[in-house]
């Protein structure tokens, strides 16, 4: 079906349910970042790839919103199907709640699918809507009715993570979770996002492409721990695992149930961020505690084992970078052909000769060219384009392992670098030399991190518009919580949490520029003015020099990047042979003797 045809069949079964405007998202009932097929509605209604956008569907109009990372891909999706794009990140376009209530009639019904819809979006949308006069329906699936080959919720197996590797039992978070409740004074606590289920119970999934968490839910109580999963998952081996843990395996579709047999006085924790709008009605009657998420603080300070097996994949992943590295300079210097794509499949098989594999941890951004100014540019068969001996070339790129998650972006100059992109890639350089040799007191939120980052590029007439770090996973989620560094975040960065320090700099059109290394936080010293923090860094990938301007770095900013490189030189070339190793230590020649 074509775009204008879906609208039609959409607008018709509107006009059945006297709809007047209908949203339509991407997001699955556990609000998670990326979902499997089948709740990917937006995209395919739209055509606009990507994790942000929404779409509003009315009688004679439809829209997209999306924010300023999806720009260009929206502009290339929408083209000819009508749909006009909303650039949400623009202080001049409404939201969508502000867009209805000046463009629709008064009392028009405005629906949505609230088992697919956070509690924070849809309250959002209701507290807005209804006090305007407008009727609010969170109980249509109108999208299920028109999607002919709508794929069925997936079913992929489980795998559980050893112990050994974990570093936790399964008894002991389980125990730590209920501590963390008594505390809170909760008596049952709903765990909605995914991945907290994941690290609770020590295992991963694969219903989500390059994602290692499934669908289920985890109901937590003083004396009972429910996990809500397609039973099809689970070997038996692993069940009998779980339920040795004192664990109830129950299907996925009775969450909804096991909420509304909750005790009227049951005080009851969910997240809204990542509770359905249809499961928060279902435990409406109980005494709800909108609190932080237990397993989210907790999963997101890493133990000594999963820092020791950090350390170890990271160093790996470093090694498999530099062999891709090799082989696309000397395939193109040898006259052979490297596109995005086939750039970007090398460097997974590159990876996947490592042990303990799985796949990417999300798809990599292989922007050459004017396409590295887009922050999630996507490269697939249509988009696809062949990298010459000019210019730069973006990679941003990781893998999931059973011993932790990687994510690391490199710039490199595939011809002679002009004097402007020296310029901008040495501020963007400066910003993460500034961040990571950073010291800090204790209670820093990541806001205040982020300013400082910023004022390398500052400084220099230069910013970016995405967030400078995020939380990472062991062997989960390559975005996680509950930290990160943007100039929004108030969220105070704590001892043992895995981060990324990732500025940037872009010229639409022309390039983009963003270097990005992982980093463990851990203790710098303690005086009377408190306790203070400090990065350790865990990426070991080269940071290309031929694009340095060393006028634009101080003599310390030059001293931690010869340092930088040479401590990559040590500890990956044991993991490289003799001309991978030549290679290594050319790109990490001290600054002094480029040229």
């Amino acid at each position: 079906m074509q775009v204008a045809e879906k609208l039609s069949s959409l607008r018709a079964l509107m006009a059945e349910n006297d709809v007047d405007a209908l949203i339509v998202s991407n997001t699955d009932p556990h609000n998670n970042e990326y979902v499997a097929d089948r709740w990917r509605c937006r995209q395919w209604l739209s055509h606009m790839k990507g994790s942000n956008g929404t779409v509003v569907v009315t009688a004679n109009w439809c829209g997209l919103w999306t924010d300023s990372r999806y720009y260009e891909t929206a502009i290339s999706a929408l083209e000819g199907t009508g749909i006009e794009l909303m650039r949400a990140s623009d202080v001049d376009v409404p939201k969508i709640e502000e867009w209805m209530k000046k463009e629709l009639s008064d009392g028009s019904t405005v629906a949505f699918n609230g088992a697919d819809t956070s509690v924070t979006q849809a309250e959002a949308w209701l507290e807005s809507l209804q006090p305007a006069g407008f009727k609010v329906r969170a109980d249509l699936d109108l999208i299920e009715s028109v999607w002919n080959d709508r794929p069925q919720p997936p079913c992929g197996k489980f795998f559980f993570v050893d112990e050994s590797i974990s570093g936790e039992s399964v008894e002991s978070k389980i125990s730590r979770v209920r501590e963390e409740l008594k505390k809170r004074k909760v008596d049952a606590h709903l765990l909605g996002r995914t991945d907290e289920s994941c690290w609770l119970f020590n295992f991963r999934g694969t219903d989500i492409e390059h994602n290692p968490t499934p669908y289920c839910y985890t109901l937590v109580t003083s004396d009972r721990v429910m996990l809500f999963v397609d039973g099809k998952k689970i070997g038996d081996d692993d069940r009998d695992r779980l339920i040795a843990a004192g664990v109830e395996i129950c299907d996925y579709a009775e969450v909804e149930g096991a909420l509304r047999a909750l005790d009227a006085s049951t005080r009851l924790l969910f997240v809204p961020n990542h509770t359905s709008y249809a499961l928060k009605q279902a435990g409406d009657h109980c005494a709800r505690v909108k609190d932080r998420a237990v397993v989210t603080d907790l999963k997101g300070v890493k133990n000594e084992t999963e820092v020791a097996n950090f350390k170890r994949i990271l160093i790996e992943d470093g090694a498999a970078m530099v062999r891709f590295y090799c082989w696309m300079y000397e395939t193109l210097r040898s006259g052979g052909e490297v596109t995005e794509l086939s750039a970007s499949r090398k460097l997974e098989a590159c990876r996947a000769e490592i042990d303990g594999y799985r796949h990417v941890s999300f798809e990599s951004i292989m922007g050459y060219g004017p396409d590295g100014s887009l922050n999630h540019y996507s490269v697939d068969e249509d988009s696809d384009k062949p990298v010459h001996l000019e210019g730069l070339f973006l990679i941003d790129s990781g893998g999931n392992f059973v011993l932790g998650t990687t994510d690391t972006t490199r710039v490199l100059p595939m011809g002679e670098p002009t004097e402007l992109q020296k310029a901008d890639y040495t501020s963007v350089l400066r910003a993460v030399i500034e961040l990571i040799t950073l010291e800090f007191p204790e209670g820093a939120t990541g806001a205040q991190l982020d300013g400082i980052c910023r004022h390398a590029l500052w400084a220099n007439g230069r910013n970016f518009k995405h967030g400078t770090g995020h939380g990472v996973g062991f062997g989960l989620e390559v975005h996680e919580g509950p930290q990160n560094i943007s100039g929004v975040s108030t969220e105070k960065m704590q001892l043992g949490q895995i981060t990324t320090i990732e500025p940037g700099c872009y010229r639409p059109g022309q390039w983009g520029i963003r270097i990005e290394n992982m980093v463990h936080t851990v203790e710098s010293c303690e005086n009377e003015f408190g306790r203070f923090f400090k990065f350790e860094n865990l990426t070991f990938c080269p940071i290309n020099v031929d694009l340095v301007e060393p006028s634009l770095l101080s003599a310390e900013q030059i001293s931690w990047l010869d340092n930088y490189n040479a401590e990559v030189v040590e500890k990956l070339s044991p993991l490289l042979d003799d001309s991978q190793q030549a290679w290594l230590r050319n790109e990490c020649r001290p600054v002094g003797a480029v040229g």
